[in-house]
C-alpha cells in the first residue's frame, strides 16, 4: 500500500476524534469546516491505511480482578520478528511496541491475579525462543492516557 500522506483536513479530523472516537461525523463536519461525506471518506482511508483505529480503554483499576503490568523485553536479534508476532498473539498482552534503551520491546499485559501474572510471564514470555531477558512493572493506576498526533506548540 502506498504512503499516505496527511494534510491539514486529517489532522483536524484526527484531533476530533481524539477528542471523542464516537462522536459523529455530521459533528465533525460542522467542526473542520467540510461536508460529512468527507469526512467519513477521510476516516475510512485513514483506517484503511492503518494510520486510524478507535478503540476502546478500559481503566483496569475500575475492573475488578484485573493487574495491569508493563513488562521490557530483550530479545536475540535473530529472534525479534517472532517474538513480535508470539507477544502480539497472546490474549494477556494488550499492547506492544519496540523501543530503544535497555529492552527491545515493551509490552503491556493484562491478567486477573498476581498469580496468573507470574504464570504468563514464566511459562509463556520467558519461553518464547530468543527472549534474553525481562523486567516487569506493576501499573498501580492510570493517571493519563493519550494516543495520538503531537499537539501542535
Amino acid at each position: 500500500m502506498a504512503e499516505y500522506l496527511l494534510d491539514d483536513l486529517d489532522r483536524s479530523i484526527l484531533h476530533e476524534l481524539e477528542q471523542d472516537g464516537r462522536r459523529a461525523f455530521r459533528e465533525i463536519a460542522r467542526n473542520v469546516g467540510t461536508s460529512e461525506a468527507t469526512v467519513r471518506t477521510r476516516v475510512k482511508r485513514l483506517q484503511e491505511h492503518n494510520i486510524l483505529r478507535i478503540v476502546a480503554f478500559a481503566d483496569p483499576q475500575q475492573l475488578s480482578q484485573s493487574q495491569l503490568c508493563l513488562t521490557l523485553i530483550k530479545v536475540q536479534p535473530a529472534h525479534f520478528d517472532k517474538a513480535v508476532e508470539a507477544l502480539s498473539a497472546m490474549p494477556e498482552v494488550t499492547y506492544v511496541s519496540t523501543v530503544m534503551g535497555r529492552a527491545d520491546l515493551c509490552v503491556e499485559v493484562m491478567c486477573r491475579d498476581n498469580n496468573e501474572l507470574w504464570d504468563f510471564l514464566r511459562r509463556k514470555v520467558e519461553t518464547i525462543p530468543g527472549v534474553s531477558d525481562t523486567e516487569s512493572m506493576m501499573i498501580l493506576k492510570v493517571h493519563k492516557l493519550r494516543y495520538g498526533a503531537p499537539v501542535a506548540g
